[in-house]
């Protein structure tokens, strides 16, 4: 840890000679970490042209013609700290280890990331950890290790969109940014992310480009972290290609006015990203789809319909949204990331069914680019489902106390539940055991015997004169299972 090094350089300065002992029990460390701390000391101190020796019997001194050199610089270090941002919390140890890590050239040492994260070398094996199931999501990249410590593998393409997609959807506000940011690259690159973030939607509106807030943020940070690592030295594959498009050269025309430049395979691989961000539905803008992915859509509403008896394909909106959406996803895909859904779980607990019926693009994706979508994407094309379903739960009334009271249980229910039911009929049980109606729910106030019914059929018990409780039970059942525009 940095204060430890202004401790132990301290305790060396003061003192004509301190044996390995005396420091360890100082500074409560072990051996192999004091011949790691004053290594990286020696480091430091190696711009001064001095050093911290060690003795014959195996302790530690300074030479008295160096200490001079030496004396301040302990306050020197104490400034520069309290500048520096470390991880306070085992989330901001997680966050901050997954974006060093993806600026480190050489492997890293669990020893060398528990220093840089202030942390106990235990900790970091469970960051480890962190690290490698969150790598799962990204089929091309891989938290490898060797005798000299870890490193993550992949392509320079596919780093950059996980690094931009991960600080995106976990950093959670702007003074959990500022605070990475600061820990990574120190206060000013802080600075020039805000400029570009707060003058990217001018730049995009002037080029006719609208995208989701998040998206803003999100190709906001696929700017930064591309400028951070050309900076860094690490250049993306392939040959340069003139792939680029008027709202890219825009931008980079602004950062170069900030100091930094954007390469020809840079500016490509931003107009890559911009292609794959999802954008903001305007009435009136036209935003189609490329025929490819039009097909692509028509063929998934289509196995849809099939499978779950739905009317999905000819509702033009839905397939002009979906086709534009499902364009960008597929970009992503081939990309090797994805779209974070930060609501994924309220979707599958609530949207089970739309879950199920997304969960058929990927046999058209399979059959066509051998991929597939995660479960975030698919979440996303069931919210597109759900919120262009139309499907009304059908239902029977059985009553055996005369049309009156079936009439008056009929009208309480369409006043409570709304046009999430259809109800097919009022019948007695016994006409019900002649003629089975298939049916999705049956309302009945007596027990219901000696009848077949279809699995899907639910049945609700009632009083004649229906109780709120059970009207609300009809209801809430019809919310987990329909929707209505």
């Amino acid at each position: 840890m940095y204060s430890r090094k202004i401790r132990l350089l301290r305790a060396i300065v003061e003192n004509e000679n301190l044996s390995s002992q005396e420091l360890m029990e100082k500074l409560s460390i072990g051996q192999r970490t004091l011949r790691s701390e004053i290594s990286e000391l020696n480091e430091m101190l190696r711009k001064e042209k001095v050093s911290i020796h060690s003795g014959s019997g195996g302790g530690y001194y300074v030479k008295s013609s160096e200490k001079a050199a030496i004396q301040n610089y302990p306050d020197g270090m104490i400034r520069q700290s309290k500048r520096m941002v470390l991880p306070e919390t085992s989330r901001e140890r997680f966050l901050f280890g997954f974006a060093w890590l993806f600026f480190r050239r050489e492997p890293v040492s669990i020893q060398r990331a528990a220093e840089k994260l202030c942390a106990s070398n235990t900790a970091v094996l469970h960051t480890k950890k962190q690290i490698q199931d969150t790598l799962t999501w990204y089929p091309g990249l891989r938290l490898e290790t060797g005798t000299r410590g870890m490193w993550i593998s992949g392509s320079e393409a596919e780093k950059r969109h996980a690094l931009a997609q991960f600080i995106n959807y976990s950093t959670f506000g702007s003074i959990m940014m500022e605070r990475l940011m600061t820990f990574l690259f120190g206060a000013g690159p802080y600075e020039d992310y805000m400029s570009f973030y707060r003058g990217l939607p001018d730049i995009l509106a002037a080029q006719g480009c609208r995208l989701i807030d998040k998206s803003v943020e999100g190709f906001a940070l696929d700017l930064f972290v591309t400028l951070m690592r050309s900076q860094k030295g690490f250049v993306l594959d392939g040959q340069e290609t003139p792939d680029s498009c008027p709202c890219v050269d825009a931008l980079a025309e602004w950062v170069e006015k900030a100091g930094y430049t954007l390469s020809a395979r840079d500016k490509a691989y931003l107009t890559e990203c911009l292609r794959a961000r999802r954008i903001l539905y305007t009435l009136g803008k036209d935003d189609a789809a490329l025929e490819e992915y039009i097909e692509v859509t028509r063929e998934f509403l289509a196995a849809v319909d099939q499978e779950f008896g739905t009317e999905y394909r000819r509702n033009e909106e839905l397939c002009g949204k979906l086709s534009v959406h499902i364009q960008k996803m597929i970009l992503r895909i081939q990309g090797g990331y994805f779209e974070t859904n930060t609501i994924l779980q309220d979707v599958s607990n609530r949207y089970g069914r739309e879950m199920d019926m997304a969960r058929r693009i990927n046999g058209v994706l399979e059959k066509r680019y051998g991929a597939a979508a995660n479960v975030h994407e698919i979440s996303y094309l069931a919210i597109y489902l759900r919120a262009y379903s139309s499907r009304k739960l059908s239902a029977l009334v059985l009553c055996d106390l005369g049309e009156g009271i079936a009439d008056n249980m009929v009208r309480q229910i369409t006043q409570y539940c709304g046009e999430g039911i259809r109800i097919l009929g009022i019948s007695s049980l016994n006409e019900y055991r002649r003629d089975p109606l298939p049916v999705d729910i049956l309302i009945s106030p007596s027990r219901i015997y000696n009848v077949r019914l279809p699995e899907k059929t639910k049945i609700f018990y009632v009083d004649y004169l229906l109780k709120e409780t059970q009207l609300k039970k009809i209801q809430d059942y019809l919310l987990k299972n329909t929707h209505t525009e």
